[in-house]
């Protein structure tokens, strides 16, 4: 019996000492996918009327309010400018008599602010035919402001409404706010 569990136990140890370990592999692929994200928003004044129904008005202009102030905000993951451009880059198109008169897109002037990058113009300036506005680094949810002004001093200098002598009428253009990655 002696020889038979030696035997038994021998040819066990035998086994264990000539197994070897298994050994697998398995591949798990893992990607990343970064999209760019460019999102403006208008969040207020995306409407901005400017009414001008007195002789002060006619020779002062209009300056910035809260009722003629745009506010907008970009999420960009990657660095961004934002650029203005008017839909007719020379004037404003008078819709009360079929498009016939015009009112210079110059009467009009901006300033800008935000919370990042560098915004442009820092003081009042006329519209131009396009213009960039913000160049800024990669910034979520960052805040920008144009102020609205009309015909005022530091948009026109001495060359009042009145003295430009231009007939009534509702004049319209469409500013498009553009975002793209630098």
């Amino acid at each position: 019996m002696k020889k038979v569990l030696a035997g038994a136990l021998l040819l066990l140890l035998s086994h264990f000492g000539y197994s070897q370990t298994v050994s697998d592999q398995a591949v798990v692929p893992v990607s990343v996918t970064l999209n760019a994200i460019l999102r403006l928003t208008v969040t207020s004044g995306g409407n901005i009327v400017f009414v001008v129904n007195t002789v002060d008005q006619y020779t002062n202009g209009i300056a910035t309010s809260p009722r003629t102030t745009t506010t907008f905000r970009v999420s960009s993951t990657r660095n961004f400018t934002v650029t203005m451009v008017p839909e007719n880059n020379t004037h404003f198109v008078g819709i009360q008599t079929n498009n016939t008169t015009n009112f210079p897109i110059t009467n009009v002037g901006i300033v800008c602010a935000g919370t990042s990058g560098v915004v442009i113009p820092a003081a009042v300036a006329p519209l131009l035919a396009t213009q960039t506005i913000v160049t800024s680094p990669a910034a979520a949810n960052a805040s920008y402001t144009i102020g609205w002004e009309l015909a005022t001093n530091a948009v026109v200098g001495a060359s009042t409404l009145l003295s430009q002598s231009i007939p009534a009428d509702v004049y319209v253009n469409n500013m498009f706010l553009t975002l793209a990655p630098q």
